[in-house]
């Protein structure tokens, strides 16, 4: 029974210790000025309810974050775009600047070596809010969309097309509308020199996260780059204060800030007005 007793206060006091440090972790995180502050809304904060959406409990946002890919066709428009696939500014000579050995890289051919010897980077992500990323890519997308016009008029019979064209406005409708516009565009290994190159800590926020060494497929020639295997932006707990705010159907805008740690807590939440409607290109 004594034994019994000690175990119990043992799994005790680690669990007390282990809450200790997280919220020193959180309070460490939260102190002083953030490193950075974003305006975002339902476009780029995927919600969730933990527990039952009755009473309201347990909400959690994620960012929901894009890059622009290296090619792009309609296999990466609209809502299959985003975290698959291989951002364009993720080159070979990135991939150096990021410590890999990209020699060595193409040098290894076989897949599961590659995989064995190549593991993800821990590096500095730099997220961009409505910004130059996201006007490029919707300008791509609108180019996408006249060329897919352009081909059904030559062929207006081809199901193939049509099929096509449809799927392109829909795509383009979706970007205007709905689509996140916080885009992944660098990454690095020193805060200081990012930031140096991003001052607007209201424009650009700083993350950790992973990159991994990949094969890009570009215009029927293999070249190599990257992939970004994971964000630690984690999940954003919703204050109870501001989970009424969060719930429904309603479009909304969150004050999302980034501390000493580079993690996210939410500053304020409110309800705002409906985004504007596609206008036809």
């Amino acid at each position: 029974m004594m034994k019994w007793s000690h175990t119990l206060i043992a799994g005790g006091a680690i669990i007390l210790l282990t809450n200790a440090v997280a919220l020193g972790g959180v309070a460490y995180n939260r102190s002083g000025e953030p490193e950075s502050q974003l305006q975002l809304t339902q476009r780029e904060l995927n919600r969730s309810y933990t527990f039952s959406r009755k009473d309201n409990s347990g909400i959690t946002l994620s960012l929901n974050w894009r890059f622009e890919q290296a090619e792009l066709n309609e296999y990466n428009l609209g809502m299959y775009s985003g975290r698959w696939g291989n951002p364009v500014w993720l080159d070979k000579d990135k991939l150096v600047q990021l410590g890999f050995d990209v020699e060595k890289l193409a040098a290894t051919q076989d897949y599961r070596q590659r995989n064995k010897e190549f593991q993800p980077k821990e590096v500095l992500l730099v997220l961009e809010l409505d910004d130059r990323a996201y006007r490029h890519h919707l300008q791509r997308t609108r180019e996408y969309l006249e060329e897919s016009r352009r081909l059904l008029a030559a062929s207006p019979a081809n199901t193939e097309m049509q099929r096509k064209a449809k799927s392109a406005e829909e795509n383009y409708k979706s970007e205007v509308e709905t689509g996140s516009r916080l885009f992944v565009i660098d990454a690095g290994l020193d805060l200081d020199a990012l930031r140096a190159a991003y001052p607007d800590h209201k424009r650009y926020a700083i993350l950790h996260g992973l990159i991994r060494p990949a094969d890009i497929h570009i215009k029927n020639q293999t070249v190599i780059g990257g992939n970004i295997s994971e964000l630690h932006a984690g999940l954003i707990n919703v204050p109870l204060d501001k989970r009424q705010v969060l719930s429904g159907s309603d479009p909304y805008e969150v004050t999302v800030a980034f501390g000493k740690r580079l993690e996210p807590w939410i500053i304020s939440a409110s309800r705002s007005t409906p985004t504007s409607k596609a206008e036809q290109p």
